[in-house]
């Protein structure tokens, strides 16, 4: 059975629509030498070029990146170069099953986790909680064994996302984090406290 790939999906349906290289060159504005290597196998993909070729072919966004995660991660060594643009599309789209793959890759090496960290902050700044907190589970779960401040830190955000309407999962994740409050620095842990003080409070408001 012949292996799908980006550029065999792109090769058919320049010769199912009867679409020259330099015909689609001009609607997905990416260079025909580009698409021409791109299709011979002779150029990877970058992010840009591959959200622009999907938006040529008329296809929702996104949809090859779960074979650009087999091409670009699996069966190639990672590049963080191409690794953090793929990260922020997946938050933008929300595509948490393709980040989820590509972080359990990186699991592998160590060296990812501080650039895996300084990603994972992005995303609580720009509020991509839900692919924020996979990243920070996955740098948490390397340093499990470390008395480190980033482990720590990775813990609170993630007590600091956890908390919601749901009373119960309020107290699992503060329980949680308690331990790892005096391996902040000083103003991160006077916030943290602050922040386990008023889940307590409301949780013992909420009881009676």
């Amino acid at each position: 059975m012949k292996q799908m790939t980006i550029r065999a999906e792109l090769a058919d349906y320049l010769k199912k629509h009867g679409t020259t290289i330099n015909q689609f060159a001009e609607v997905s504005k990416v260079n025909s030498g580009t698409i021409s290597n791109i299709i011979n196998g002779n150029r990877p993909i970058a992010m840009q070029q591959l959200d622009r070729i999907t938006e040529g072919m008329g296809l929702e966004e996104g949809s090859y990146y779960d074979l650009y995660v087999d091409e670009c991660f699996v069966h190639s060594n990672p590049n963080w170069r191409r690794l953090r643009p793929f990260l922020s599309r997946c938050a933008e789209l929300d595509k948490l099953e393709c980040i989820a793959r590509v972080v359990g890759i990186m699991m592998d090496s160590l060296s990812y986790m501080p650039s895996l960290f300084d990603t994972a902050e992005d995303f609580f700044v720009q509020g991509k909680h839900e692919a924020a907190a996979m990243l920070y589970q996955s740098v948490a779960e390397s340093e499990k064994y470390q008395h480190s401040e980033r482990l720590a830190l990775c813990q609170y955000r993630l007590f600091t996302i956890a908390l919601g309407e749901d009373q119960d999962a309020n107290l699992r994740a503060a329980v949680q984090f308690e331990g790892f409050v005096n391996r902040l620095d000083e103003v991160d842990q006077l916030n943290a406290l602050k922040d386990l003080a008023n889940t307590y409070s409301a949780l013992i408001s909420f009881q009676i």
